[in-house]
């Protein structure tokens, strides 16, 4: 009775281990899917550095120093609303970068140039203003009131 109860304990036993061996290799690429999708694509916040239109490049000024970021023939770029090119974008704007890594770079599949700060009537009269404004003069004084005798 002993050797029959020790039998089915290690059965049992040795049906666990094999159970659990054949479900950890189904949860692996599950795993392994799930950190590939997170991992795919990167957002970089910062401001840009250099665009190089020629070679498809844009080096941005981030929170972690620089990052240069090359960019995929078909990337999305964008100011505002507005579809715009590589070379429409200048140094100190302000972009967020949407890449994802190849073959150890970062390539950007989407760029957002952030809207000016100064809203479009402030932009026109800023352009409208003369560069070098003299100053005004300051006002005279008012003459002193006659004293009361």
């Amino acid at each position: 009775m002993k050797l029959a109860r020790m039998m089915v304990v290690a059965l049992a036993a040795t049906a666990f281990l094999f159970a659990q061996e054949a479900a950890a290799p189904a949860a692996a690429p599950a795993k392994a899917e799930k950190a590939a999708k997170k991992g795919a694509e990167k957002k970089i916040v910062g401001t840009v550095v250099s665009v190089d239109a020629i070679a498809n490049t844009i080096i941005v000024k981030a929170k972690k120093g620089e990052d240069t970021v090359s960019v995929e023939a078909g990337a999305k770029i964008m100011s505002g609303k507005k579809d715009i090119t590589l070379g429409d974008i200048k140094a100190d704007e302000s972009v967020t970068i949407t890449c994802k890594m190849a073959d150890g770079k970062k390539v950007a599949t989407h760029i957002a140039v952030a809207a000016a700060k100064m809203g479009k009537k402030k932009m026109e009269k800023a352009e409208a203003a003369p560069a070098a404004a003299p100053a005004a003069a300051p006002a005279a004084e008012p003459a002193a009131a006659p004293a009361a005798k």
